[in-house]
Parts: structure tokens; sequence; C-alpha cells
């Protein structure tokens, strides 16, 4: 960029830059050279004494000759000092001797003293100006004492003070454009150095090309993006850098945009060799007539803006964890797989993954382990499938996969077989250590089973939840039977809640005894709903549908509080009685089950917790081990006891059964049901007896049907039991009498000898 003088008022410096001052100078001297050596050679020097017209002629020859020697060497101010100081002397010297009027010589003063204020310094003509005011002076009272010829027919005094007159107008003059023009040089420069600081350091690129398609100025920073210097591309043509097409953009963007455009661009940065993103703005410039004369352009790399767009952009479709599309990009993705279907009359299968027992791994191993497990899986699931295929991510561990392109249903047990393989390879997730994984995979078919993505979801996580339950690892189609077996569970599980508001649930109990010593030792709680249409209604009619809705713990917890409430009130009767109470699996691990068992037992505080036993199956205790494990001890601090219910039917190791603190076995009814007529039944039921003596575990035998059953069972020392052969459950207003009037059998007692 061009730059000014520093302000001559604080300096002293040259209005001009250093280059004007050069050529200026160059020009008079040699102007000096070529024409005032020969006028002064035939006018002046004429009638000058020999001494003065050799030293006049002298320095004629020698002023522009040194002058333009300084020049050479660049010491521009000291050739301004030797030629318009040396002319100066010249003129004066020549004054004195010059024919006719005086005045002729030195009239060359006051353009010396312009040009001394302009090229030297203002300084410098003012002395000029006082000096020649004095010199003058000096001549023109010679003249007047006759000191020296008197020549001109005006008188010296009057010459002098004209004289003096046009040198001291000269000198205001000067003085006043030199401050003029300074002012102006002063601003010039702020500006220079504003736009300096605005172009040169700003993040931003800039660039300017003329008509010819030359850059005209580029800043640092334009220039450092395409690997060059400033003074590089100045000058060059703009294809030369960008090629043939870059080079024409803009211009037909401007075009375009009637004189301005802004656009974006890929160009690579040739410094760092990466790729950004530009955002040009473009301008044409015209001159005051209207003529094109190139354009203007801004750049600003936008790289970071555009990757957190399309950053942003992707967050709003695909999973975070597994970078999977979410529910969202999936609803899109299904509803043109549904177009791309009925136009090619292909069926499409929604495949809808639960994992199974996932919770346990988030449990066992931690939830970074869980992720790691996810991240896994979502990779294996997309190689199972095609490019066209989808494989989405709704949230926890529940995946969708859409498959199209299916020419008939025979095809999907294929399709749906192969993720089944492919989620139960072992997983590595340490060092030297795999977990394995299945899903419960639920399958909906379009157009057959609905062409709406929402109903089609819905039929596939249907059909999930039947896989489940039918034993997981494993697959199911969604049918019609289905879904109304899905409205026929949530009407139910509706039809419950309502009944739990309106105080429709009732519990009955069933006494449990001691067969040796005949006496009575508790209750099991059992509950019973009055239905107002259907009457009493039994647990198998209602609980397995209510199973893993948040229904069956709101039930489970208004047993325990109506169990603890009876326990309080038969105290106040005088009876004493431990009651039992059965727990769902999704009740006992809920999260904060302990904390809402230690509410209840605090609503009640008259009632011993010890008289309280929780009956978990043996089949749920073995779904988690150590979470089931880590509940009981934390609600067995509470004073609470628990049983394991029909143990013998869940396959427990004798490991999982010393890891689960248990007080009491309840042996399964169908192994006592049987011991009188099969041998087999009544082998199991001693080994469990057996088991139970071995660890110090109580063992109550469940579904006594007759009184014959109890003396085998004494026989193998099993002494507690319950079934109708001893009484069928009752309300708990007739337990007090009940158990005011029950013995023991003869039978019993004799086999207890």
């Amino acid at each position: 960029m061009k730059r000014f003088p520093a302000d001559a008022r604080q300096t002293g410096k040259p209005l001009f830059d250093s280059g004007t001052s050069r050529k200026l100078l160059r020009f008079m001297s040699i102007t000096l050279l070529c024409i005032g050596g020969v006028s002064a050679m035939t006018t002046l020097l004429g009638s000058l004494p020999t001494t003065i017209r050799w030293l006049v002629h002298g320095g004629i020859i020698a002023l522009p000759l040194l002058s333009l020697a300084l020049l050479e060497q660049q010491r521009i101010r000291a050739a301004g000092h030797v030629l318009l100081w040396g002319c100066w002397i010249l003129a004066l010297l020549s004054a004195p001797s010059t024919s006719g009027n005086r005045s002729i010589g030195v009239t060359i003063i006051p353009v010396l003293i312009v040009l001394m204020g302009w090229l030297v310094a203002p300084r410098q003509a003012i002395i000029m100006a006082g000096t020649s005011i004095i010199a003058l002076l000096g001549i023109s009272l010679s003249e007047h004492y006759a000191w020296i010829a008197l020549e001109g027919p005006i008188p010296p005094l009057s010459r002098w003070t004209i004289l003096t007159g046009m040198i001291l107008v000269t000198t205001l003059l000067t003085a006043l454009s030199y401050r003029l023009y300074a002012t102006r040089f002063a601003e010039q420069q702020h500006l220079a150095a504003t736009l300096e600081l605005v172009t040169e350091r700003s993040p931003i690129m800039l660039a300017s090309v003329d008509e010819k398609d030359r850059y005209r100025y580029v800043n640092r920073n334009y220039a450092a993006f395409h690997g060059k210097m400033p003074t590089d591309l100045i000058g060059t043509p703009v294809s030369l850098h960008l090629g043939p097409g870059g080079a024409q953009a803009p211009i037909l963007a401007i075009e375009k945009g009637n004189g301005s455009a802004r656009y974006r661009q890929l160009r690579q940065n040739v410094q760092t060799g990466t790729e950004c993103w530009l955002e040009i703005d473009a301008q044409r410039a015209t001159r005051e007539d209207g003529i094109y004369d190139g354009y203007y352009a801004i750049l600003r790399d936008i790289t970071d803006e555009v990757r957190s767009a399309e950053q942003i952009q992707f967050m709003a479709y695909h999973d975070s964890l597994t970078s999977l599309p979410n529910r969202t990009l999936l609803a899109d993705r299904l509803r043109q797989a549904i177009v791309r279907g009925e136009r090619e009359d292909s069926l499409i299968a929604v495949c809808y993954l639960d994992l199974d027992g996932f919770k346990l791994l988030n449990d066992t191993w931690g939830h970074s382990t869980g992720d790691m497990v996810l991240i896994q899986l979502a990779a294996r699931l997309q190689e199972c499938v095609r490019g066209t295929d989808t494989v989405a991510r709704l949230g926890g561990d529940e995946f969708v996969v859409l498959i199209g392109g299916i020419q008939n249903r025979q095809e999907i047990p294929v399709a749906v077989g192969r993720l089944i393989t492919a989620i139960s390879r072992p997983i590595s997730i340490h060092a030297g250590t795999e977990v394995g994984v299945s899903a419960s995979i639920g399958v909906a078919v379009s157009p057959h089973d609905g062409e709406d993505p929402d109903v089609l979801l819905r039929h596939a996580d249907q059909a999930m939840l039947m896989a489940k339950q039918s034993g997981r690892n494993r697959f199911a189609l969604f049918d019609t039977e289905l879904e109304q077996r899905m409205r026929t569970l949530h009407q139910i599980a509706a039809s419950v809640e309502k009944g739990l508001a309106d105080g429709e649930f009732r519990l009955f109990y069933q006494p449990k005894v001691n067969m040796r010593l005949g006496t009575v030792i508790g209750a099991e709680a059992l509950i019973r709903w009055q239905h107002p249409e259907e009457g009493l209604l039994l647990p198998a009619s209602f609980l397995p549908y209510i199973e893993g809705n948040p229904m069956a713990s709101r039930l489970g917890q208004w047993v325990l509080g109506e169990a603890l409430s009876q326990i309080r009130q038969w105290a106040t009767q005088g009876l004493q009685l431990s009651v039992s109470v059965n727990i769902s699996s999704h009740h006992l691990q809920d999260a904060d089950f302990t904390e809402q068992l230690a509410n209840l037992l605090d609503a009640h505080p008259d009632v011993p917790a010890e008289r309280l036993e929780i009956e978990i199956l043996e089949t749920s205790a073995m779904e988690d081990v150590e979470k089931t494990a880590r509940i009981i001890r934390a609600s067995s601090v509470l004073g609470v006891s628990f049983a394991l219910d029909d143990f013998g039917t869940g396959n427990a190791s004798l490991t999982d059964f010393r890891r689960l603190p248990a007080q009491t076995l309840k042996i399964d009814k169908s192994f006592v049901r049987n011991i009188l007529e099969d041998p087999e039944d009544l082998a199991i039921v001693k080994s469990i007896v057996a088991l139970a003596n071995s660890f110090e575990r109580q063992v109550i035998a469940e579904g006594l049907e007759s009184i014959a059953h109890g003396a085998p069972l004494l026989g193998l020392g099993c002494d507690c039991a319950q079934g109708y052969g001893i009484a069928h459950p009752m309300p708990a207003d007739a337990i007090p009498p009940w158990i005011a009037n029950w013995t023991a059998p003869a039978e019993w007692l004799q086999a207890s000898r």
C-alpha cells in the first residue's frame, strides 16, 4: 500500500514523498543543465566580471551534476539543499552586476522559496526568504548610496520594497499551502493506518481486481491463503492462481446479481493444504464515468460454521452414541421405504430389537461397557443389511432395522435370523473377557400390517414383547391376534388401576402350620379382586396381564401396606401372626424398592418388621442374582425376612443358592402334590429338604392337598406346610376363629413321634 509522509507540522519533513521529490529534483537539474546554462552564457554572463562570470558559469554546471549524483545515492534531502541553495546563491551573486533592471536576476528567488518549502522544509523556505530580503536590502542600499552603479528606472528602495512584498507573499502562500497539504497528508496518513489495521490485520481476506482481471490489491491474509506474499499476487492474472473457473466465478456471480453477489465456494488453502469453505462477497467497481473497473471481493473462512451446522444437522437426525439414524430420521426413511415398496410391489420388514438382559450387563460391568457393547452391536447390524436398508437406534437398548425389497414373507425369517446370529456372537469388552447378549425381535410387514410408520413401529414393538414373553433370543411376527392381545393387556391394566382406585381389591390369607408341633406359624396374603361385574376374581385372571407394567408395582405396594395394617389389627385382638407377601420381579427390582419398604414400615411403627416376610419366585431371583441379593440384604437390615417361592422350578445352581440370603425355601406344589404316587417327586422334595437343612434354612411345603401328604413330609424332615389340605384362603376376619379351632390331625402327631 502507498505510504504518506509523516505530519510535516510536527516533524518538518517535506510534503512530497521521496519518489516525487526525487523526480522533481532530477527534472530541475536536467532542465538547469540544458536550458539555464545556455541562457546564462548568452545573456547573463555577458556583462559580469570575469571572476563572477566563471563562478556563476561553473556553478550552473556543477550544481545540477552534484544534485544528480546525490539523487543516485538516494540522498534526496541533500540534493534539494545543494540545488536550491546553490541556485539562490548564484541568483544573488549575479544580481549586483546584471545589466538593466537588477530585479531580473532575482525573479527566480520566489520560485526557489516555494520549491524549498515543498521539497525540503518550510523552515528552510523562511530562512531563504529572510536572507533574500536582507541581501536585496544590501544591494538596494549600495545603489542608493552609489556604492554600485544604479541600474534600471525604478529607485533601489522602491524596487527592494516591491521584491520584498513578492517574497513575503510567496513565503506566506508557501506556508499556508504547506499547512493545508500537511493537514491533508496527516489525515491521509491516519486513514491509511486505519485502513492498514482493518485490512492487513483483519481475519477476513480482501482482494481488488482490475478490469483486465489482474490483482490490483490483496491483503496479507488473502495472499497467505494462496501461499504467496501480496507482492507476488499484485499485478498478476487471477486465473494464474485460481484457474479459469475460479477467476470467472465472481464475475458471473456479479452479473447474475446485478452488480453484487454473495455465494459460497469450496477452495483449498494452499498454506495448510486443507479444503475450506469461503463466503465471498463480490461488488462491481466502476469509474466516475460508469466504465467497468473490475471488482472488489471480501472472503471469509466459514469452515467452522459449515462444520458446526453439519454437526448440528447430523445430531438432529442421528444417535449421538452409535451415529445411527434416530427416531426422527427413521420415520422419514420408513415413509420413503413404504412409497418405494408400493412402486416396486415389494414388502418392507420393520424389525424392532430389544436386547435381553442388557440391564444386568450395565449393572455388572458399568455403563461405559454397556455403551461399548451398543456401539459394537450397531456395527454388526449394519454389516448384516444392504446399503439401501436402515439400522436405527431408538434409545437405550432398542434398535429398529428396516429391510426393503422383500418379494415374499418366506425371506423374512432368513433375514431376521442373520440379525439374531450376529447379535449372539460373543463381544469382547476387556482383554480376555467376553460377554454374550441376545435380542428379542418383533417384525411387522408393510403393507400387510399397516402402511403408516407409527402403526408399523407400534405393531413391531408389540411383536417384540411377545418374543420376550415366549422365551427371548427369538423373533415373532405381528398378527391381528397379537394386536388384540395387546389391547386386552392395556384394557386389563386400565381396569386394575381403576379397581385399585375404587377399593375393589381384597386380601385373603392362607394359614401356614408346623405339622410336628401342631401350631400356626403365619399366613400368606393372597390378593383377590372383588370385580363389580364379574365377582371375586383370582390372581391368575389379572396379575399375568400387568406383569412388567408400572401398575404391578403400585399393586404390590398396596398389598404390602394392607398386610402391615392387618398385622397391626390382629395384634390388637391378641393374635401375634406373621404374614408373607408375594412380590413380582419387576416390583422387587424397582430402583427405590428398599426405600418404598422403609417408608411403609415407618407408616406402621407399631408393627414389628420381623412379622413381615417377602416371597419372591425362584425364577425371578435367577434373572439377576447379584441385584436380587443386594436388595434382600438391604431390606433385611430393616428387619424383614425373605422366602424363595416355588423353589425347585428355577434350576438354581448351588452357587446361586448360596448367594441369595433368603431365610426360607418354599417347595413348589408341583412336587408336593404327587409325593404319594411319584417316587421321583418324593426324591426331589427330599433333596430340597436336605439342601435347606445343610444351609440352615427353613423349609415349607406348598400345595398340601390332603392330610395324608403330611406324614411323608414329616418323615423327610419338612415340618411346615400350607395348602388346601390344611385350609383354603379366607378373609382376614376368619383367621382368628380358624386358628382358635384348629388342631393338628392325629396322623401328623403320630408321624412326629
